[in-house]
């Protein structure tokens, strides 16, 4: 009933619009004047003025680059001018208004948190930063360290959702691609400087350049903050602090207009303070060391038709739990990738195929565990008539445990339609897709499982399938309306029945996740924008009970708001989260809450900004037993050259 009802709501859509428009005068602008791209409403916000017709591209949909009109799957971008504008400083503040994802976080900056895409918990999540695959191994489920991830040298965040196994292989039950900064001109630098309450003090300086066959980039960025008490059961009520250093380098050089290469080097410290640690006992005076190294190195040859994309990272990180000034725990944690990606133009389409060759290793004080793992893929993408774009693809890994085998299909149909609402021309497009993928276990859960008696366990098995419409009036109106329905099987699952203290084991029958996304954006003249998404979702786990901590509806609603001659913009987001149901078992309240933030550009090179965040002082909760941040300020001030 649920799903005829879902199919209804996308007719009901996209009828009155399309009738509305049969009924009004010749659209003002022509076909050529309005690209087709401008149908994806994956944007979240109208970033460039309205006069700027440029092709939507989208590189994480099939790992090179395709016009985000011809994608059959859901694709959620956010460009370096949304994020200043949204003023956030931490990533995990960023995609939280996106479309299909909710985080939880336990207590403030640095704090364990967790990012669910369409319900999918955190180690699910493929999250790569500028190609390299970030999950921290040195955990027992294996995902992204959110929470340490700065926004300031961001340049564009592609979010890929639902089972992506095919083109990404284990753990990619949705994807979010990262992209830094990268100058295009002879030279640029730009400090940051911010304050504000809890005594947080941010800093950060970027410098890049392009000549010649030669470019590089520099960024630092240094964020400390006193918090809040982040634990209820901690009644003395101190703070818990955070301190965060990241840094990178990248250097590149074009051959010829080819060829060219590109290596990396990023490094992140923190040092994080927290509540509750020790085995028999509470201990509030407790931290947390974590240390992120990585390096790659890529090369790209390009010719005609032909294209093919080589690269190799490495990955270290290194996790102490400290507790009273003596050390808890030691954990070290390391990824080994070898990635090929080649492209060709063939018969009126394209196929993609490429390799990958994976090793990661978990280390502690009492035992060393490393698993490999290599997976082959390919992918055509065709077209009929220009009109209906359509992909499948396929891929085989070999894991240590056992083999698995992904695919993935979809189709979208792009329509220019002309004579729209208000004489303008108007977009629509139809898409499905269905995919499949997979997560394999984590070093430290087949390490678990080599106990005499213990059987070993096997990948989770995920697929699911998507139902879109999309539309776009000029830039007035964008909407996306998506359906989804995913299911995971063989969901790996701590056993205490299983050997002398208990190991991982797989759990009966099928957890999933079934709900509707819907996105508007939009722009009332050169001064005005918004934008709105909701998600309704029902996430079940595999005894028909609600997921623990995924809350089943989420809305934002941002608007933005330009004046004196564009030197001072305003924007705000408003969040609800509503039926979200702790790990033990409480139903937290629902709760609104309201961010605002203000930049006003002082000269050409200097930039002035307000940021409020809770602005109305909401007390609520994203995990019980944990607070979160009252109303706060912050000042900044941006420097450019």
């Amino acid at each position: 009933m649920k799903k005829t009802l879902v199919a209804a709501a996308i007719i009901a859509v996209g009828q009155p619009l399309l009738s509305s428009a049969a009924e009004l005068s010749t659209a003002e602008l022509s076909t050529a004047e309005l690209s087709t791209a401008e149908l994806s409403t994956a944007e979240l916000s109208v970033a460039e003025p309205p006069t700027e017709k440029l092709e939507q591209i989208t590189v994480t949909a099939s790992r090179v680059e395709i016009p985000l009109r011809e994608a059959g799957v859901s694709v959620s971008v956010l460009t370096a001018a949304d994020i200043e504008r949204l003023g956030y400083s931490s990533l995990l503040d960023v995609i939280r208004i996106l479309p299909g994802i909710s985080v939880s976080n336990t207590g403030g900056a640095g704090k364990v948190s967790s990012v669910f895409i369409r319900g999918e918990s955190n180690y699910r999540t493929l999250v790569l930063l500028d190609g390299v695959n970030i999950a921290d191994p040195s955990a027992p489920q294996v995902g992204a360290q959110f929470q340490h991830l700065q926004a300031a040298d961001i340049e564009r965040i592609e979010v890929l959702r639902g089972p992506q196994g095919m083109m990404y292989g284990a753990g990619a039950g949705g994807v979010i691609n990262i992209i830094s900064k990268k100058a295009s001109e002879p030279l640029s630098a730009q400090l940051t400087a911010e304050t504000g309450r809890y005594g947080t003090q941010k800093a950060s300086a970027s410098l890049g350049g392009s000549r010649d066959n030669w470019n590089y980039d520099l960024s630092l960025s240094d964020v400390s903050t006193d918090s809040f008490n982040a634990m209820e059961l901690d009644t003395r009520g101190e703070r818990d602090g955070y301190d965060n250093l990241s840094g990178s380098a990248r250097l590149g050089y074009q051959f010829n207009e080819n060829f060219a290469v590109e290596g990396q080097l990023r490094r992140t410290e923190t040092d994080s303070e927290y509540d509750n640690c020790g085995f028999l006992s509470l201990i509030i005076d407790c931290r947390n060391r974590y240390d992120q190294s990585s390096a790659s190195l890529s090369g790209k040859y390009q010719r005609d038709s032909l294209g093919h994309a080589l690269t190799i990272s490495s990955q270290e990180i290194e996790r102490e739990g400290i507790a009273l000034g003596e050390s808890l725990y030691t954990f070290d944690g390391d990824i080994s990738e070898l990635n090929y990606v080649g492209d060709s133009a063939l018969a009126g389409g394209q196929l993609l195929w490429g390799g990958e060759y994976e090793q990661q290793e978990f280390t502690s004080t009492f035992s060393k565990q490393d698993i490999d793992s290599l997976g082959l893929f390919a992918e055509w993408r065709g077209n009929i008539a220009e009109k209906v774009f359509y992909t499948f693809g396929y891929r085989r890994d070999s894991l240590e445990t056992e083999d698995h085998s992904s695919w993935r299909a979809s189709v979208a149909y792009p329509l220019l339609l002309d004579g729209g609402l208000l004489g303008k021309d108007h977009q629509l497009k139809y898409r499905a897709s269905y995919g499949t993928g997979y997560r394999a276990p984590s070093p430290y859960e087949v390490g678990l499982n080599l106990s005499e008696g213990v059987p070993a366990v096997g990948p989770e098995i995920s697929r699911g399938y998507e139902l879109g419409l999309e539309y776009q009036l000029a830039q007035l109106l964008q909407l996306e309306l998506v359906y989804f329905d995913q299911e995971i099987t063989d969901a790996i699952v701590y056993d205490y029945s299983l050997g002398a203290w208990g190991a991982y084991g797989q759990d009966d029958g099928d957890s999933q996740s079934e709900g509707v996304e819907l996105s508007l954006a939009g722009a009332l003249g050169e001064r005005f924008d918004w934008y709105f998404n909701g998600t309704w979702l029902d996430s079940l786990d595999t005894a028909g009970e609600q997921r623990q901590q995924v809350p089943q509806r989420v809305y934002n609603l941002g608007l933005g708001y330009s004046l004196l001659g564009d030197r001072l913009i305003l924007n705000g987001n408003w969040q609800q989260v509503e039926d979200r149901l702790d790990f033990s078992g409480e139903m937290l309240d629902n709760y609104g809450k309201l961010d605002l933030n203000a930049a006003y550009r002082l000269s050409e090179n200097v930039r002035l900004t307000l940021r409020g965040e809770n602005v109305l002082d909401e007390d609520y909760r994203e995990v019980a037993g944990y607070y979160t941040a009252g109303a706060a300020v912050f000042a900044g001030v941006q420097l450019t050259l």
